[in-house]
């Protein structure tokens, strides 16, 4: 199966995470994103607007992939296979955060880590209000020893109602068990009563439609500028900020312990 799945709703391109039963960001799946918005982004690509949603029932995506930053001596993985699998991560998170075509995220089930850095990266975030036990949305990086980069703390703020908030929460690496409660932080841009996948997705539709209609130069500038300081931080390539980290052994031991527990289930 494909890591993502395509498809086309008039102009709006929908790209479904299909990638295991998490949709860990696994190599094919950034590849995958990557190149699809690569590709709605050319003059000729007819896209008014990218829809992310998740083929999977209770999760949006688990974040990144623990198998290629695990450096146990099971593992093939070394600083240059981890720094190749960061860089790639970052790409997509530049792509998507500067899309021209606007963007929304579709949010349901489990949506950590980074899975929200994903929909922080469109334009529009939108979930249902019904509650489901496994929802759970943040920036929860610090809880696995990940110091988040300077990139992220950038994109905390522009997602979250003020900075200071970004500030605790980002420390904390809180995990928002709600959709209501997203959505009072700023993790989310809209809470739908009672909306089904369906009813979500017609939403989100919506509202890159309004998204599209304006001048498109004068939009995108205005996208880009207020951005501006989270895509500069991530175009200069720079992933030594990240690797360090993951190398580190607060993060490494934290990381034996996951993987451990996943195997047991």
């Amino acid at each position: 199966m494909a890591a993502v799945t395509t498809s086309r709703i008039g102009s709006i391109l929908k790209l479904s995470l299909s990638s295991g039963p998490v949709n860990a960001l696994s190599p094919p799946l950034i590849t995958a994103l990557a190149n699809e918005i690569a590709a709605a982004n050319t003059p000729k690509s007819g896209v008014t607007g990218i829809l992310l949603a998740s083929a999977a029932p209770k999760v949006f995506s688990a974040g990144l992939d623990l198998t290629q930053l695990s450096v146990s001596p099971s593992s093939k993985n070394n600083r240059e296979s981890v720094s190749k699998y960061i860089g790639s991560f970052q790409n997509l998170v530049h792509a998507l955060a500067g899309s021209h075509v606007p963007t929304a995220a579709v949010v349901h089930g489990a949506c950590p880590a980074g899975g929200t850095v994903l929909a922080f990266c469109t334009d529009y975030k939108v979930a249902s209000s019904i509650q489901r036990s496994y929802f759970c949305m943040g920036l929860n990086e610090t809880r696995v020893g990940l110091a988040p980069p300077l990139w992220l703390h950038a994109l905390a703020r522009n997602n979250l109602n003020s900075a200071r908030i970004a500030d605790r929460l980002v420390q904390l690496g809180y995990l928002c068990s709600s959709p209501q409660e997203s959505l009072q932080h700023g993790y989310l841009d809209a809470v739908i009563a009672d909306a089904t996948p369906e009813a979500l997705e017609a939403h989100a539709i919506e509202q890159l439609n309004q998204l599209a209609a304006i001048p498109w130069n004068a939009r995108v500038q205005a996208k880009l500028g207020a951005r501006k300081e989270m895509l500069s931080l991530l175009e200069n390539g720079n992933t030594d900020e990240m690797v360090d980290c993951i190398l580190g052994d607060e993060f490494q031991s934290v990381t034996a312990q996951l993987m451990a527990s996943l195997k047991k289930k």
